[in-house]
This record gives C-alpha cells, sequence and structure tokens, in this order.
C-alpha cells in the first residue's frame, strides 16, 4: 500500500573548471624555443584555459607601454585570469542545484507524509497529475 512518487528532472550540461589555471602538455616541441616571445605564443597556443580562465601578456621594459608589440618588448608580463561570465555561470547553476534540492526534500516529505497516512490509516493514496 506505500506510494512512491518519483521524480525526474532534467540534467544540466554545465561541468565545472578546475582551478588549476595552466595545464601544459610535457610532449616533445614541433621546434626549440630560442626566446621569451616564442614560450609566450607556445604557452598561448598549447595550454588549455578555454572554460574558465583567460590568458593575456602585456609587454614590460624600461619606458614600455601597452602599445607597444610584444615581440619588441624586454620582458611579456602574463596575466591568466577568470572569465568574467565563469562566476555567473557557477552562481546560476549553484541556485539550479539548490532548488532542485529543495524539490527533492518536499518530494521526501510528501512521500514520507503519504506513507505515514497509510500506515496508520490503511487506505491507499491516490496521487493525480495534471499538465
Amino acid at each position: 500500500m506505500t506510494a512512491k512518487l518519483i521524480l525526474e528532472l532534467p540534467q544540466t550540461n554545465f561541468k565545472a573548471a578546475p582551478r588549476n589555471p595552466l595545464d601544459i602538455p610535457t610532449g616533445p616541441l614541433d621546434k626549440p624555443l630560442t626566446n621569451g616571445y616564442e614560450v609566450y605564443e607556445w604557452l598561448k597556443a598549447n595550454t588549455f584555459l578555454t572554460t574558465r580562465y583567460k590568458f593575456r601578456g602585456r609587454p614590460r621594459g624600461k619606458e614600455w607601454h601597452d602599445s607597444k608589440p610584444l615581440n619588441e618588448a624586454e620582458r611579456i608580463a602574463l596575466y591568466i585570469d577568470e572569465k568574467d561570465d565563469y562566476n555567473r555561470k557557477m552562481e546560476a547553476e549553484r541556485d539550479r542545484l539548490e532548488h532542485i534540492q529543495n524539490v527533492k526534500d518536499n518530494f521526501y516529505n510528501l512521500n514520507s507524509s503519504i506513507s505515514s497516512f497509510e500506515t496508520i490509516y490503511e487506505e491507499e493514496v491516490i496521487v493525480k497529475t495534471k499538465r
């Protein structure tokens, strides 16, 4: 006589990205890197920052400004920033999971109440749904 409501919720395709900002492959290089700009270009092309982080470089040196080209700079400063929309997506997914948990808790409480009622009064509870 125990009634059991089954909850089916849609799955999400959202996957949180790992916190490591750089994932550098360790295989052999196509050609030897001879200067810092080539290292910067290799890092930009071969590190995996697709979902969580963005990667940029700025020229540094004596009297250098952002408008100077990177390949002529004395040094290159690397910046690895978290993408702006990533935090928004994480908060939206956290809110969604919290609401799903509330629905699951309510369903659990409803199932418990139905089972308790059926046990005490020995009557079957029929639940109908509308679409």
